[in-house]
């Protein structure tokens, strides 16, 4: 009887050799077919992440909800994953979109958001792709699906108070040492009296004792004292709250440089009664002698050699002596040079709050500016009934605020009023009289903060 060719070691090695081919082809299948999902895989990431940022990016610069999906889904499609073709879904959204459901009925969300996160800063990019298999389609495996994400922040320009708000600021970041500065963060020294009426202090410095405050001094907030790091204080009711968030002083807009094109004047329209014009002043102001009463017109006034109120002034805004009114006002410009407003001087001047042909609408409620380059000390020493209406920015400087003193007839009536916000790079409060601090957001001015941008997914 014949044997069977399959029982042979012939057939035995072509039957194994099938088997193997069938693996090799299959492998091959794997390696061709598999590089080419992850291949799709890893540029599908690609441009939801890409596509996230761009759509973030355009919410950043202000843009509408029409164009800014649109740019999210023009980014994805000139990545190659364009929902026009009937096959690939590419979804832009906010993550607060919570309706937002996919073509194969997956409601999209967004995982991964900090803590606390606003789900309408953030843009979530879904994208569904098919990859058609080649060689595994003899398996009956004809294609795969990828599913891809991410999600991007975007903050856009908001009007805002300067540091949410706190009357009275210190922006330095450390020590004083570390910042190569001769002044600590925030002190608060002598027999002074400091009450902060519907606000509060802030501290930026990450430095122990960077709210310093002893002696016989008395500091009284209605919304407290904010410390990034640690407080020392004898007499600071609320007590101050320490461990608060470090904020950036980059995220907000500084002011523009004004113009100032034509050279301001100080004429004596009677004996020691002056009227002071708006403009550019090249020597300390106010060059005049003898000191006596000074008038300040309306406008923006650039003091290229500082401000220096020595005593025996009487330096007003208000013009009609009927009180502050709407066509009032100053803005002080001060690029070099120290501001010095002497104790022995009766100083009531306000900001500019109304705006009016000319005069650039962010300067309204800003009473003093010392712009990043100059790094002069402003020293506000009052006198009995004082008062300073209009924020005082001076980002670079060290301040130096000191309360009037009670009258020898024993009625207190030596307060100096500043109804604004001080925001100083280090801030000293000194000297033995009374300083009152009201914060009125709409008597002060506010800033634009700087769009940003982040991957979160």
């Amino acid at each position: 009887m014949q044997k069977s060719s399959l029982s042979t070691p012939r057939g035995q090695a072509l039957v194994l050799i099938a088997l193997a081919a069938i693996a090799l082809f299959a492998l091959a299948a794997l390696a061709i077919d598999g590089s080419a999902v992850f291949s799709d895989r890893r540029h599908s990431q690609n441009a939801s992440d890409t596509s996230a940022l761009a759509a973030a990016l355009a919410i950043a610069r202000g843009k509408s909800t029409v164009e800014w999906k649109l740019i999210g889904e023009q980014r994805a499609a000139s990545n190659g994953y364009d929902a026009s073709n009937g096959i690939t879904e590419v979804y832009v959204h906010l993550c607060s979109d919570h309706s937002v459901v996919s073509g194969e009925g997956i409601t999209l969300t967004c995982q991964g958001l900090p803590t606390g996160a606003k789900e309408d800063e953030y843009v979530h990019v879904y994208i569904k792709s098919v990859v058609k298999l080649n060689f595994a389609r003899i398996i009956g495996w004809k294609q795969v699906i990828n599913h891809t994400d991410a999600v991007a922040r975007a903050t856009p320009p908001k009007v805002v108070p300067w540091y949410k708000g706190n009357a009275i600021v210190s922006t330095m970041l450390t020590c004083k040492n570390e910042a190569g500065w001769p002044h600590d963060p925030f002190t608060v020294t002598g027999h002074s009296g400091t009450t902060v009426v519907s606000s509060g202090i802030f501290v930026n410095a990450d430095c122990p004792n960077s709210y310093d405050q002893g002696g016989s001094s008395q500091v009284k907030t209605d919304k407290g004292v904010c410390v990034v790091d640690s407080a020392q204080y004898t007499n600071t009711v609320p007590i101050p709250t320490t461990g608060c968030d470090q904020i950036d002083p980059n995220q907000y807009t500084l002011l523009t440089t004004p113009t100032c094109s034509t050279k301001g004047d100080i004429q004596e329209v009677s004996s020691k009664n002056y009227v002071a014009s708006p403009g550019y002043y090249d020597k300390p102001f106010p060059d005049k002698s003898p000191s006596g009463a000074l008038k300040l017109q309306r406008g923006i006034y650039c003091f290229n050699d500082g401000i220096s109120i020595n005593s025996g002034w009487d330096i007003t805004t208000d013009l009609n002596g009927d009180g502050p009114s709407s066509d009032e006002g100053v803005f002080f410009y001060v690029p070099s040079g120290a501001v010095t407003f002497n104790g022995g001087s009766h100083i009531n001047i306000q900001a500019i709050n109304t705006p009016y042909a000319g005069f650039d609408s962010t300067y309204l409620n800003y009473l003093i500016y010392l712009p990043p380059t100059n790094t002069s000390t402003v020293t506000i020493t009052g006198s009995n009934g004082s008062s300073f209406t209009g924020t005082i920015l001076a980002p670079a400087s060290h301040i130096k605020l000191s309360g009037g003193n009670t009258t020898s007839g024993g009625v207190d009536d030596g307060q100096v009023t500043i109804d604004a916000q001080i925001i100083g790079f280090t801030t000293e409060i000194a000297g033995n009289g009374t300083l009152d601090i009201i914060y009125t957001q709409s008597k002060n001015g506010v800033t634009t903060t700087k769009p940003s941008l982040s991957q979160t997914e």
